[in-house]
């Protein structure tokens, strides 16, 4: 099978640059207290999305998350127009202490599928990252867009304001695909309650169709006060031949 190589265009080459600078540099920065994220934050969010396959497909998803003391539970709804739907219910606990923090889940969702992931963070201001996930192997459109079964490593740096810069990998060690999405991720506060994230991630694997997948997908998040929006760009989602473009908004509340 020919491989499938994909390179993104310099419309987005140019924007990631920008988003990098500005992160990098502190082009936005102001004063520290400005800069401090807010320390509490509301209880619940509710993401609404519409996705745009190249193929003619579209979707769109609504999610509703609750944040307890120290566990968030969430449910959705995705509905596609090639009269594919799922619902799905999902409960992570978050454990926190000194240097170490854990986040097991666990997931439903129709047509059978069951799912645990465990995410793991190791160190204050520089930290290791670690995490796997397991599924029944039953269908399931993966809105996180990395594979379903996988091992995850790499590191970050997170500073008093919150920033944080991080790589690592998410890597299928189930199915024999070789699919690994290698992120680099940034987050930065900005002043009058602004926050930016960047996430760019290096597809590389076997798709669905058996042609291999080499491609970059950015994705760029906005949060204002309560109010957030998300745009994304994926040459291969969920390493499938459509390329997709992603736009989603919403509130806490």
């Amino acid at each position: 099978m020919k491989p499938v190589r994909v390179v993104c265009s310099g419309r987005w080459l140019s924007l990631v640059g920008l988003l990098v600078m500005a992160v990098t540099t502190g082009a936005f920065a102001a004063s520290g207290d400005s800069q401090a994220p807010a320390p509490s934050p509301p209880a619940n969010k509710l993401t609404l999305a519409y996705y745009d396959f190249s193929s003619g497909t579209t979707g769109a998803d609504v999610n509703l998350r609750h944040t307890f003391q120290s566990s968030t539970a969430w449910l959705g709804a995705y509905h596609e127009s090639d009269d594919f739907d799922q619902v799905r219910a999902g409960y992570e606990y978050d454990y926190h202490r000194d240097w170490l923090v854990l986040v097991p889940s666990a997931q439903a969702a129709t047509h059978g599928f069951l799912g645990a992931t465990i995410y793991g963070e190791v160190g204050h201001h520089v930290f290791a990252i670690g995490g796997a996930g397991r599924t029944n192997l039953h269908p399931y459109w993966n809105l996180g867009f990395d594979p379903n079964d996988y091992i995850q490593f790499g590191a970050g740096y997170r500073d008093e304001a919150g920033n944080t810069s991080s790589v690592y990998v998410i890597r299928d060690d189930r199915l024999g695909t070789g699919q690994t999405n290698t992120h680099v991720f940034f987050r930065r506060y900005l002043p009058a309650h602004w926050r930016l994230s960047l996430d760019v991630v290096k597809e590389h694997g076997t798709g669905d169709a058996g042609a291999l997948v080499d491609a970059w997908s950015v994705t760029v998040d906005v949060d204002w006060r309560r109010w957030f929006a998300r745009v994304a760009d994926d040459p291969h989602v969920n390493y499938t031949a459509d390329q997709q473009v992603r736009i989603a908004a919403g509130l806490r509340f």
